[in-house]
């Protein structure tokens, strides 16, 4: 933030000031009683100046607790798809907004517009001026200054008003800042080094931090999380974590209050069978649907998602973006109707650490690179509205999966399209969306085909799709298998059923340049050979000269040679030079690590097993939090991870 320039405006002209702004722009007022305080129009309501802080953070004006996404009309055999994000109420301007909730402003800021920018968050926000108003007193769980947010605003504010003898010192941060000054100027008087009255900006800003400091010093609550990411790396398993699990009720009410909570979900609306709307609404790690998978698999039980909220806020956020997740409002503890304190929690953590004999290697939650990579993605509508595509193609891989070929109803998106991604994002329209593993290769650009098991409540109306039938796409999205660095290396490709077309994508492209690797061997498991997928794929790819293709099945036929087992028990016979192998796995988490850890007896090292690691993805773009495992999004940071990296993050995956 540059150097703010700096104003006196008198205390009895503040009125006259917001009535000024309310001219043009609707001006909106701390109003209520006791801690029922919210922001509201001043022309409708009562402003008040006596109160600690907003019930609910200020990120609503910009991240609405519900919000639209596209709209969605079919007429005869074409779908039509309008972009909603920029219906929002315009301009406004929020007065007596606390440190804390700029704190989280500015978090939030940087969360929703860098990487994947997005455009609702980015509409509202630009219309929202934000005006601070510094706090004079502490509430009975604020401890802003104890995670270094307050107690007076640094950063997400446009102009930040200190209360000092008789006036208040106007700090303009921003463009927008002085746009509001310049609206009313004749009540703002500029301080600068040739101001010729009795006050210099020195002495100016000496007065106001001599007023932070007195402020900050009667906070009662005070803690020293100097060694907290310390402390929290060998608590992980502390037992009290079970004790605060049972006492939550998930109420979601922490998450709802909280300035720096972002996650969301998306729902669909229809008014009938050829017109709807999708739109998102706030969403909580603390319910028990959030993480629920597919076949109603779910990573996180109670005590995780009691665990992973303080991680995430007091840990995570802070190593994947540099960002306090936690402002120190309160709030959480305010509204918890068991009494669970985020401060308590903090000290319990403090108590244990103290108690911890050593750290678990397992639950160091270590840190990881997070890369950005330059992705091009067909994305000319918004972040969350979708491409229409037709379906041109259907083929019946085996009695579960079916394999579906599309393409974009608009023939500019083929020519403008690349490859380098994991997976898309499919929309069926009316009924939801669902991320499928990209199994084509970067020369099928004019039709794509996914490969998808009929498990879901998606999947399984797509499933039924017929050919001419419209479905949505995005992306595409995630971290792809690399390819350059596999050059000169064998190469092993295990999957476990569907589990064979995320990794196809990179395999169609080594088979079409064997000369460029050593040995390449395909390994596919599934319960029968018919559930195989790619049969006749396998069959041409086992014919190429430097290729192995291998079948591993729990009840083998005479169909194809293979063995009845799993894939561990043939890669001691593989006869590779393991030191010089990549190899690529997917399948089941549990899996995953069994296959690894037997590669790794023979030889190999964990940087050189690749793996994908495929969760609940509800918007692909890293928004949503569905997807965050640690510090770190599936869909962002992979899916793609070495087996070093997988370790790497938290047990409960």
């Amino acid at each position: 933030m540059k150097t703010p320039l700096l104003y006196q405006l008198d205390k009895a002209n503040l009125d006259r000031v917001l009535s000024r702004w309310n001219q043009t722009i609707p001006v909106y007022v701390p109003s209520g009683k006791g801690k029922d305080i919210s922001l509201l129009p001043m022309v409708d309501f009562p402003r008040t100046d006596n109160y600690i802080n907003l019930t609910l953070p200020v990120k609503e004006f910009f991240f609405e607790q519900k919000e639209p996404l596209f709209r969605w009309d079919r007429e005869g055999s074409d779908t039509k798809v309008e972009n909603l994000s920029r219906q929002h109420a315009g301009e406004r301007i929020l007065y007596g907004v606390r440190a804390c909730d700029t704190y989280g402003i500015g978090y939030t800021d940087h969360f929703f517009l860098r990487e994947f920018e997005d455009t609702n968050y980015a509409s509202r926000r630009d219309k929202v001026y934000i005006v601070a108003v510094n706090c004079l007193k502490a509430g009975p769980h604020c401890f802003c200054t104890s995670v270094g947010t307050g107690v007076f605003s640094t950063i997400g504010h446009d102009l930040a008003l200190t209360e000092l003898e008789g006036f208040y010192l106007v700090e303009s941060a921003t463009a927008k800042g002085q746009q509001l000054i310049e609206a009313a100027a004749d009540f703002f008087v500029p301080v600068s080094d040739e101001f010729a009255g009795d006050v210099s900006p020195g002495i100016l800003l000496e007065l106001k931090e001599q007023l932070r400091q007195k402020v900050a010093d009667s906070f009662p609550l005070k803690m020293d999380l100097t060694n907290l990411h310390a402390d929290m790396a060998v608590t992980f398993d502390a037992p009290f974590w079970l004790d605060e699990a049972n006492a939550c009720i998930g109420c979601t009410g922490c998450t709802n209050v909280c300035p720096t909570c972002t996650c969301f979900n998306v729902v669909e609306e229809n008014r009938d069978q050829d017109h709807g709307m999708r739109v998102r609404y706030w969403d909580s790690c603390q319910s028990d649907h959030f993480t629920r998978n597919a076949e109603f698999h779910n990573p996180r039980n109670a005590l995780s998602r009691t665990r992973y909220r303080v991680y995430d806020k007091l840990k995570y956020i802070e190593e994947r973006f540099g960002y306090k997740g936690c402002s120190g409002c309160g709030r959480c503890t305010d509204v918890c109707p068991t009494y669970i304190s985020i401060i308590d929690i903090i000290h319990s953590i403090q108590k244990a650490a103290k108690e911890a004999p050593e750290t678990p290697a397992i639950h160091q939650i270590t840190e990881m690179r997070h890369e950005i990579f330059d992705r091009e993605i067909n994305v000319r509508n918004g972040l969350f509205t979708p491409d229409v595509a037709t379906i041109t193609k259907i083929e019946l891989e085996t009695p579960e999966i079916k394999r579906i070929y599309v393409k974009y109803d608009d023939p500019a998106l083929h020519k403008s399209f690349k490859l380098n991604g994991q997976f898309f994002q499919i929309t069926v329209f009316g009924q939801g969306e669902v991320p499928i593993s990209i199994p084509f290769g970067p020369e099928e650009s004019d039709e794509f085909d996914f490969c998808f098991k009929n498990v879901g409540t998606v999947s399984n109306i797509l499933y039924h799709l017929k050919v001419g039938d419209k479905v949505g796409l995005r992306g595409p999205y995630g971290r792809p298998f690399p390819y350059e660095p596999l050059k000169g290396r064998n190469l092993v490709f295990i999957g476990s059923g569907v589990a064979m077309a995320p990794l196809r994508t990179i395999l169609v492209q080594v088979v079409n340049n064997l000369q460029d690797f050593g040995k390449v061997v395909i390994m596919a498991s599934a319960l029968q050979y018919d559930k195989v997928i790619y049969k006749s794929e396998l069959r041409d790819w086992a014919e190429l000269e430097g290729v192995e293709v291998h079948y591993a099945l729990k009840d083998p036929t005479d169909q194809v040679k293979a063995h009845q087992g799993y894939i561990n028990d043939l890669l001691p016979g593989l006869e590779l030079d393991w030191s010089n192998t990549t190899a690529l796995v997917c399948a089941s988490p549990k899996r995953i690590k069994e296959v690894s850890r037997d590669l790794l007896a023979l030889g190999m090292k964990p940087t050189d097993i690749l793996t994908t690691l495929e969760t609940h993805m509800r918007c692909g773009a890293g928004k949503c939090g569905h997807c965050k495992v640690g510090s770190h999004y599936m869909c962002v940071d992979g899916p793609v991870f070495t087996y070093e990296e997988m370790m790497a993050l938290p047990p409960e995956y």
